[in-house]
């Protein structure tokens, strides 16, 4: 088995060199034999990881433990759903899933070409099977999921395997990887789009219509990703947190803004031909951004408890970043002259300036985070703690809250006076009378308020302009407000999911402020029978049971929690240990709410009399309760729905509110 998987990536990276040698030399006559077989060779190159992935997936489902990969990440008390995920467990799996990624979408490529319409697409082929190349020898000779352990020291093939990390047995661990790693692997295609229309001077909206849905799904598998691996941070360390801002999560957050700028200036670009070089740097910049977070996350120069440790691949990712980076600039250079706008800013109180404004805002916390990110290694290095992205990247993040809820209000060229009032005085409104309420409720934090005020009028700005585009419609077609409403989506995806967007962004933001200010947080010691108390929560420990199946061994504590007199049921926080990892690691016991969630772990524990264990176990407990932490996760659907909305081919025009944005 081994050897059909090493078999199927020698052909697969030879089937990766023809195809770029063919797309580069084999000009753009679609009926070239050069070019007929490139293609071919990059549907050939598909079908060989996809084999690649399968032979390794079967491997670990059926125990091969000849294989390292499956003796290192697999055993056989795993269930099947984690066995699944153990292909993207460890390094040499996970650049093996991002390299199987390259190729579908080379593949899809492929097979969305239209006759005539190929102009662009040999040198975006090449640039992407370039790519596929590299992490094709990646793969293959530094870090191979098909090398068989060392006949050395394991004579005989074991009867079991190491086993995953006990951390990684969660639900986020089937979704958060792929998804991210899907998101990395997208955006070589937008990438491949903007060299080839440099390298072909077609600068014009072409190689935006072709690359525009790439980012966006890329953009919206990123956000996903995120998410979920804070979903997954919160739900499993057992810190009561959601994002530290780690070196490797700020690898995956630092792309995603830059994207979002690339996002709001192809729009530009399409509809009144102006920020054509901000679009194609940002989008080059997305590549390289993600390729030192590639590098980041395999070397140990930076401290993080996400790292695969130190590889021999450094040097590798170094030339791929420094080779993108300077080919880009050049290709800039050389055709500079192309990349003049043509549009002009009129007035600073228009949807162009807001743009311009938003993209300087997502670039500059890009920038700050990937400065703090990098500060240990720059020259007089420091250690940065979260304290300085939030004095330094949260206000920024803020401020593009703000400019969402009046960009929306704001048309093209000129004010609309008569909206813009209208908006601002019913939007800052209803801001004010949240804000009146939290005052009288006794939240006084203005540095909790005034964020919150923001957030609920862009809530509200977008809300407001969706209604306004409704009633238009209502009117033109004599159709409910309600059917109005939800065929304006169709009507223009673009709009209205980017509505969606916003409000999921706001949504978050609500959810960020009110679990970071107003969380409260309480540990205690307790016997069988003792209780605390944290805000209302009283919860009382009953007794302490476990288990071990000689692989692993779990135990937990019984708690009984109340609010106020109400009783609200069992909660068991959890401490495991595997027999092949060190130490001990929490599984906390969350009950969420939209309003606050209680979050308990169990911090460790020791007998009453240890010549009398029947006495029972004193146990430490850390009890959170962390508010509106659930908005965050509400607003991710909310930002799927709206991502996909946006994605979406687009509906035919219709006449009344459906203006394109």
């Amino acid at each position: 088995m081994a050897e059909l998987g090493y078999i199927a990536l020698v052909l697969a990276l030879a089937g990766a060199v023809f195809a770029v040698t063919g797309s580069v030399f084999g000009g753009k006559a679609e009926t070239s034999w050069i070019n007929r077989n490139a293609r071919k060779a990059v549907i050939a190159v598909f079908a060989l990881m996809s084999a690649a992935v399968v032979i390794l997936e079967a491997a670990i489902l059926t125990h091969h433990f000849e294989i390292q990969y499956v003796y290192q990440y697999t055993d056989k008390s795993m269930s099947p759903l984690y066995l699944f995920s153990a292909l993207w467990a460890g390094n040499a799996g996970s650049l093996l899933i991002w390299a199987w990624f390259i190729s579908l979408c080379g593949y899809i490529l492929v097979l969305r070409q239209r006759p005539g319409k190929r102009e662009l697409t040999p040198y975006t082929l090449a640039v992407v099977m370039s790519v596929q190349l590299f992490f094709t020898s990646l793969v293959l000779f530094f870090t191979n999921p098909f090398t068989r352990l060392d006949a050395a020291s394991f004579p005989v093939v074991p009867s079991d395997g190491t086993g995953m990390n006990p951390l990684l047995e969660n639900p986020g661990m089937v979704l958060h990887p792929p998804t991210l790693i899907a998101g990395f692997a997208l955006f070589v295609v937008p990438f491949a789009y903007a060299v080839s229309a440099l390298l072909n001077n077609r600068l014009d909206n072409t190689w935006i219509s072709h690359a525009r849905r790439w980012m966006i799904m890329a953009w919206l598998l990123l956000g996903v990703g995120n998410l979920i691996g804070a979903w997954w941070a919160y739900a499993v360390l057992g810190w009561g947190g959601y994002w530290g801002w780690d070196p490797i999560e700020n690898a995956g957050l630092i792309p995603w803004l830059v994207a979002t700028a690339a996002i709001h200036s192809m729009v530009v670009q399409k509809r009144r031909g102006g920020f054509k070089l901000w679009t194609i740097s940002l989008t080059i910049a997305v590549f390289v951004l993600i390729k030192t977070g590639a590098f980041l996350a395999r070397s140990d120069i930076l401290s993080s408890v996400h790292t695969f440790g130190r590889t021999a691949m450094d040097p590798m990712f170094l030339t791929l970043i420094g080779i993108s980076l300077a080919g880009s600039i050049g290709l800039l250079v050389w055709r500079r002259k192309s990349l003049k706008s043509e549009m002009s800013i009129e007035n600073l109180v228009s949807r162009e300036a807001t743009f311009l404004l938003s993209n300087l805002l997502l670039v500059g916390a890009a920038a700050v985070t990937l400065a703090g990110t990098l500060a240990p290694i720059l020259p007089g290095s420091v250690n940065l703690d979260t304290s300085f992205y939030n004095r330094a990247v949260v206000p920024i993040l803020v401020a593009i809250v703000l400019l969402i809820g009046i960009c929306v209000t704001i048309g093209w060229r000129r004010l609309e006076v008569r909206r813009l009032r209208s908006t601002l005085l019913v939007s800052g409104g209803a801001a004010l009378v949240v804000v009146a309420i939290l005052l009288i409720a006794g939240f006084y934090q203005w540095y909790a308020l005034v964020p919150v005020f923001i957030a609920v009028f862009t809530i509200f700005s977008s809300i407001l302009n969706w209604f306004k585009d409704a009633f238009a419609r209502r009117k033109a077609l004599s159709e409910s407000f309600a059917r109005a409403s939800i065929n304006l989506i169709g009507s223009n995806r673009a709009r209205y999911g980017g509505y969606l967007v916003h409000i999921s962004i706001a949504l978050m933001a609500i959810g960020v402020i009110g679990s970071s200010v107003y969380n409260a947080e309480a540990s205690d010691v307790l016997a069988p029978g003792e209780s605390m108390e944290v805000n209302q929560y009283t919860i009382t420990y009953a007794t302490l049971q476990g288990k071990n199946d000689g692989t692993r061994m779990e135990v937990w504590a019984v708690l009984d929690v109340y609010k106020g007199e109400r009783y609200l049921g069992e909660m068991k926080p959890v401490q495991l240990t595997h027999a092949n990892y060190k130490g001990w690691m929490a599984r906390v016991a969350i009950r969420y709410s939209l309003v606050e969630d209680l979050y308990i772990s169990l911090t460790g524990w020791d007998a009453i009399d240890a010549d009398d264990p029947e006495k029972g176990y004193w146990a430490g407990f850390m009890v959170d309760v962390n508010p509106l932490v659930s908005w965050i996760w509400a607003g991710g659907v909310l930002f799927l729905a709206g991502g996909l909305t946006c994605y979406w081919p687009k509906g035919k025009k219709q006449p009344a509110g459906a203006s394109e944005d």
